[in-house]
C-alpha cells in the first residue's frame, strides 16, 4: 500500500516569520493545508491575523505572535509562547526579508551606511537571530526538526542597485550551508529556498510603473512568468516534511527558470 505521509506536515508546529502577507503567507497556509499548526510571527499584527484566520480555517490551530525578528528578547518571547501554546516547535521557516522603504533600489556610492545596516540586519542578522533561538531549543530537548531560509535569486545573480540586499541574501546562503554541517549529527536539516519574481506587495512595489522591465524579464524566463506565493509554499512543505529527509544544506532556486538574465531586467 502507498504511504504517503511523508509527504505531510501532520502533528507538526510551523513558526513562519513574517507571514502577515506574501511568501510567507503563503507557506503558512501551504504548511496549514498539509497538516501543521502554525505560529504566524509577524510585526503587522493586523495582517498575521488574516493569515491566522485562513489557518483555522483550514482546520489548523494558528498562534500570532507580535515579532521583531531582529531583537533576541522578541523571539526568545516569540519562542516561549510557541512552546506554551503547542508544547514543542519543530519547523522554523525564515520568511522576513525587505529590499528598503517601498522596494526603494540604490547604488553603492548612493548608499547610507545606516541603509546598508538596516538591509543587513532585516534580511541576515533576523535568520541568525530566529536560528540560534529555534535550534538552541532542539538540541536542549533532544527534538529534530527542520529549518527552511528563505534567500532570494538575487543571492546567484547581481539585481540592479541593490548590492546590500544580494549581499544579505548570499549570507542565507552561506548560513544555511554552515548550519546544515554543523547540525546534521542532531537530525537537525537546514535548506533554503531562493525565489526569483515572485507576486507579493514587496516585489509589485518593486515594479511599480515598470512595465516594460516586467515583461523584458518574462522574456528570459522558460515559463514567461512570475511565480506565485503558494507554489514557494508548497516547496517549503516538501523541504520542511519528510519527504526531504536526506536534503540539507541545499539552495533550491524557484524562478521559473529565470537564472541567466541581464540586471538591467531586474
Amino acid at each position: 500500500m502507498r504511504d504517503d505521509t511523508a509527504y505531510g506536515l501532520d502533528g507538526r508546529t510551523a513558526i513562519v516569520t513574517g507571514s502577515g502577507s506574501g511568501i510567507g503567507r503563503g507557506i503558512a497556509l501551504e504548511m496549514a493545508n498539509a497538516g501543521a499548526d502554525i505560529v504566524v510571527a509577524e510585526l503587522r499584527v493586523e495582517a498575521a491575523e488574516e493569515t491566522a484566520a485562513g489557518v483555522r480555517e483550514m482546520g489548523r490551530k494558528a498562534l500570532v505572535v507580535e515579532t521583531d525578528v531582529t531583537s533576541e528578547d522578541s523571539v526568545r518571547l516569540m519562542m516561549a509562547a510557541a512552546m506554551s501554546e503547542f508544547g514543542g516547535v519543530d519547523v522554523l521557516v525564515n520568511n522576513v526579508g525587505s529590499l528598503g522603504p517601498d522596494g526603494e533600489k540604490t547604488t553603492l556610492v548612493n548608499m547610507r551606511l545606516d541603509f546598508w545596516e538596516m538591509l543587513l540586519k532585516v534580511n541576515l542578522t533576523s535568520q541568525f537571530i530566529c536560528s540560534k533561538a529555534f535550534i538552541g531549543y532542539l538540541l536542549e530537548n533532544s527534538r529534530k526538526g527542520s529549518v527552511v531560509n528563505i534567500a532570494s535569486l538575487a543571492a546567484m545573480v547581481p539585481y540592479e542597485a541593490s548590492v546590500a540586499y544580494g549581499a544579505a541574501k548570499a549570507g542565507v546562503v552561506s548560513i544555511t550551508q554552515t548550519l546544515a554541517s554543523e547540525y546534521g549529527k542532531d537530525n537537525i536539516r537546514v535548506n533554503c529556498i531562493a525565489p526569483g519574481p515572485v507576486r507579493t506587495p514587496l516585489v509589485e512595489a518593486r515594479y511599480k510603473g515598470r512595465d516594460e522591465v516586467r515583461i523584458a524579464q518574462n522574456r528570459f524566463s522558460p515559463l514567461g512568468r512570475w511565480g506565485e506565493p503558494d507554489e514557494i509554499g508548497r516547496l517549503a512543505v516538501f523541504l520542511a516534511s519528510d519527504a526531504s529527509s536526506y536534503i540539507t544544506g541545499q539552495t533550491v532556486i524557484a524562478s521559473g527558470g529565470l537564472v541567466q538574465f541581464m540586471t538591467k531586467v531586474v
